[in-house]
């Protein structure tokens, strides 16, 4: 099973802030700022599973956009990831103060308790681009357009090294950590803690 993310209408990831530069001759580095709304539906969704990114797009102006494989021979490699709580907007608000109003009408329906919002920059590199796929990236890389997840079954850590770790967190109740592969392991609610990094 795949889940690809894209980035022009995605509902729970906004990014604000986006370089990639070229580094002949066969690398990108990015630099990627946004915003992660994450529900406990959404984290549910993932629960017990690793998401291994395996294909990045980049948008090329008005010709088709170019796919950058990650299962081989380009691999990608986080540098740096840093998790902040984002300054609620508007509608952060309104939502926070909707469920804590009281519910003196027993037909209304229940509101879901407003998304964690989270302000995240992730930098790295992608590495061993294929010639033919890095002489067909624009000549001035702007943004991302996608990025595709491999999503398998799984509880446990791929038994790495715990400096491969670059972010480890509970939200939500679940357990998040973030390799320097890219891959994301989400644990349980039940159990947050059942990540086993070493």
């Amino acid at each position: 099973m795949s889940n690809t993310v894209r980035f022009d209408d995605a509902e729970s990831v906004r990014l604000s802030n986006v370089t990639v530069e070229t580094r002949p001759p066969d690398g990108l580095e990015f630099r990627v700022e946004g915003t992660l709304r994450a529900t406990e539906t959404l984290l549910g969704e993932f629960a017990g599973t690793t998401l291994n990114p395996v294909r990045v797009t980049v948008p090329d102006g008005d010709a088709d956009s170019v796919a950058l494989d990650l299962t081989g021979p380009a691999t990608l490699r986080l540098e740096t990831v840093d998790v902040g709580v984002a300054t609620p907007d508007g509608d952060d608000i309104a939502a926070g103060l909707d469920a804590h109003r009281s519910s003196a009408d027993e037909d209304r329906e229940p509101i879901e308790p407003p998304p964690d919002v989270l302000s995240f920059t992730v930098e790295g590199e992608i590495r061993d681009v294929p010639s033919e796929t890095f002489a067909a990236l624009p000549a001035a890389v702007s943004s991302l357009e996608s990025i595709t997840f491999a999503v398998e079954d799984s509880v446990r850590s791929d038994g790495g090294r715990a400096d491969d770790v670059v972010l480890e967190c509970t939200l939500l109740g679940y357990g998040i950590v973030v390799r320097r592969d890219g891959s994301i392991v989400v644990g349980s609610a039940e159990r947050p803690g059942n990540i086993d990094l070493l």
